[in-house]
Protein backbone atom coordinates (compact mmCIF):
# COMPACT_ATOMS: atom_id res chain seq x y z
CA UNK A 1 0.00 0.00 0.00
CA UNK A 2 1.53 3.42 -0.94
CA UNK A 3 1.74 5.93 2.02
CA UNK A 4 -0.62 8.96 1.54
CA UNK A 5 2.67 11.28 0.39
CA UNK A 6 2.78 9.29 -2.79
CA UNK A 7 -0.98 10.15 -3.64
CA UNK A 8 -1.57 12.42 -6.83
CA UNK A 9 -4.87 13.43 -9.30
CA UNK A 10 -3.92 14.28 -12.71
CA UNK A 11 -5.73 17.42 -13.02
CA UNK A 12 -5.03 20.78 -15.53
CA UNK A 13 -3.93 24.14 -14.07
CA UNK A 14 -7.64 25.33 -14.28
CA UNK A 15 -8.28 22.75 -11.23
CA UNK A 16 -6.08 24.66 -9.05
CA UNK A 17 -5.68 27.87 -7.20
CA UNK A 18 -1.97 28.85 -6.68
CA UNK A 19 -0.52 29.34 -3.29
CA UNK A 20 3.00 30.81 -4.28
CA UNK A 21 5.57 31.30 -7.27
CA UNK A 22 8.63 29.06 -5.34
CA UNK A 23 10.09 26.17 -7.97
CA UNK A 24 10.81 23.07 -6.70
CA UNK A 25 13.71 20.47 -7.38
CA UNK A 26 14.55 14.79 -7.92
CA UNK A 27 12.18 11.79 -7.41
CA UNK A 28 10.61 9.03 -9.24
CA UNK A 29 7.22 8.32 -7.48
CA UNK A 30 5.00 10.78 -9.35
CA UNK A 31 3.96 10.21 -13.10
CA UNK A 32 6.70 12.72 -14.64
CA UNK A 33 7.59 10.47 -17.68
CA UNK A 34 4.16 9.80 -18.55
CA UNK A 35 3.20 11.15 -21.99
CA UNK A 36 -0.32 10.91 -21.78
CA UNK A 37 -0.18 14.20 -19.75
CA UNK A 38 -0.52 17.80 -22.12
CA UNK A 39 1.35 20.36 -22.05
CA UNK A 40 -0.83 22.73 -19.80
CA UNK A 41 -2.07 19.89 -17.63
CA UNK A 42 -0.62 18.00 -15.28
CA UNK A 43 -1.29 16.01 -11.45
CA UNK A 44 -2.09 17.52 -7.88
CA UNK A 45 -0.09 15.70 -5.29
CA UNK A 46 -2.18 16.35 -1.82
CA UNK A 47 -0.09 17.46 1.39
CA UNK A 48 -1.07 19.08 4.63
CA UNK A 49 -1.52 22.68 5.55
CA UNK A 50 1.87 22.18 8.08
CA UNK A 51 4.29 20.75 5.31
CA UNK A 52 2.76 23.19 2.81
CA UNK A 53 3.54 26.13 4.98
CA UNK A 54 6.75 24.58 5.93
CA UNK A 55 7.73 23.89 2.59
CA UNK A 56 7.94 20.14 3.00
CA UNK A 57 7.21 17.16 0.78
CA UNK A 58 7.71 19.69 -1.93
CA UNK A 59 7.93 17.12 -5.11
CA UNK A 60 11.60 17.10 -6.45
CA UNK A 61 11.30 17.50 -10.57
CA UNK A 62 13.46 15.10 -12.10
CA UNK A 63 14.66 18.21 -14.49
CA UNK A 64 17.95 16.30 -16.53
CA UNK A 65 16.06 13.03 -17.09
CA UNK A 66 12.84 14.65 -18.24
CA UNK A 67 15.10 16.90 -20.74
CA UNK A 68 16.55 13.97 -22.40
CA UNK A 69 12.67 13.21 -23.43
CA UNK A 70 11.73 17.20 -24.39
CA UNK A 71 9.84 16.81 -21.26
CA UNK A 72 9.98 19.98 -18.35
CA UNK A 73 7.56 20.13 -15.64
CA UNK A 74 6.94 23.31 -12.51
CA UNK A 75 5.75 22.73 -9.24
CA UNK A 76 3.43 24.88 -7.48
CA UNK A 77 1.92 25.37 -4.32
CA UNK A 78 -1.67 25.37 -4.39
CA UNK A 79 -5.19 24.66 -3.21
CA UNK A 80 -7.78 21.56 -4.99
CA UNK A 81 -11.32 20.68 -4.08
CA UNK A 82 -10.40 22.50 -0.59
CA UNK A 83 -7.14 20.50 -0.16
CA UNK A 84 -3.82 21.98 -0.29
CA UNK A 85 -0.46 20.30 -2.27
CA UNK A 86 1.40 20.76 -5.17
CA UNK A 87 0.60 21.00 -8.67
CA UNK A 88 2.91 19.64 -10.67
CA UNK A 89 2.69 21.25 -14.83
CA UNK A 90 4.34 20.23 -17.64
CA UNK A 91 5.25 22.82 -19.50
CA UNK A 92 7.05 20.97 -21.95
Amino acid sequence: MLSSSTNFTICSKTDVKRLSSRGGSTGLKYPWFDRNIPIGKGFFIERTIEELNSDKGRPSVPSKRLAEYGMKYKTYKCERNGRHGYFCERVS
